[in-house]
């Protein structure tokens, strides 16, 4: 009986986007033959591999097979679809990453709930924080591996995601930009930040009253003491950013 295809947004969201030159090649090679060559894989009627083809075959009213995988829960079709991206040849290194990502989480919340079943520590093995810094030394392999990359580039990735400079993120994910370019962008970023901020510093203690003295007790002042109290706290922080930044430098270490 035939199964008509549905798409689960979740899993499809999963899935790295083809880039516009593998689309259009696809859709080329799909028009040329007028066939599906490869079938389209699901799991409980949901598409788990085959979106791109599943979409242009209707668009253009090409036939397709499908070909039903026989899995017992909604998590191991998960883990299927992540190990089955892993295996393509034409991700981005950005996009590796991020399947691998997943995959440990994945991985660590199984293993949480299978301690738990068997009445074990509850907690997890693994720090709350999602920085890599603060992960197992073998996490961050494991994850380094499933990507096909180095531990340095995995850092790289994870300072430039948590950035917070989401244009920088965009450009490396589509594959514009190689994630050693764009970790060089943003270390110039953090330059650029830190010289403002020690010039601001440096104007308000030259030009600027902050003592305790008589005009300590004016709102004014109160204010300029509490604008040079957060420009130094910055300042830290930013230090702090950039010494990390400088520790995982393509051209010092190893991808």
């Amino acid at each position: 009986m035939f199964t008509f295809p549905r798409v689960d947004p979740e899993f499809k969201a999963i899935i790295p986007p083809l880039l516009a030159e593998e689309r259009e090649q696809l859709e080329s090679n799909l028009l040329t033959s007028r066939k599906c060559r490869d079938a389209i894989i699901l799991w409980d009627g949901v598409i788990i591999d085959g979106h791109n083809r599943f979409e242009l075959c209707m668009k253009h009213g090409i036939e397709f097979k499908i070909e039903e995988m026989p899995f017992s829960s909604r998590e191991e079709a998960r883990l299927w679809i992540i190990e089955n991206q892993l295996g393509r040849r034409n991700l981005t290194d950005a996009a590796r990453i991020e399947l691998a990502l997943i995959k440990e989480e994945m991985l660590k919340e199984r293993a949480k709930q299978n301690l738990s079943s068997v009445g074990g520590d509850r907690k997890s093995p693994y720090p709350k924080s999602s920085k890599l810094p603060d992960e197992p030394i073998y996490v961050l392999d494991a994850i380094a591996e499933a990507a096909k990359v180095g531990r340095g580039t995995l850092h790289r990735y994870q300072q430039i995601k948590e950035s917070g400079n989401r244009e920088l993120l965009e450009r490396v994910k589509s594959g514009e930009l190689k994630i050693g370019t764009a970790h060089s962008l943003l270390g110039r970023e953090i330059n650029k930040k830190l010289r403002h901020a020690d010039k601001m510093l440096e104007f308000i203690a030259e030009h600027v009253f902050v003592g305790d003295g008589a005009e300590g007790k004016d709102s004014d002042a109160e204010v300029r003491r509490n604008i040079t109290v957060e420009l130094n706290e910055l300042s830290q922080q930013l230090q702090v950013l950039l010494a990390k930044w400088k520790e995982y430098q393509p051209n010092e270490h190893s991808a």
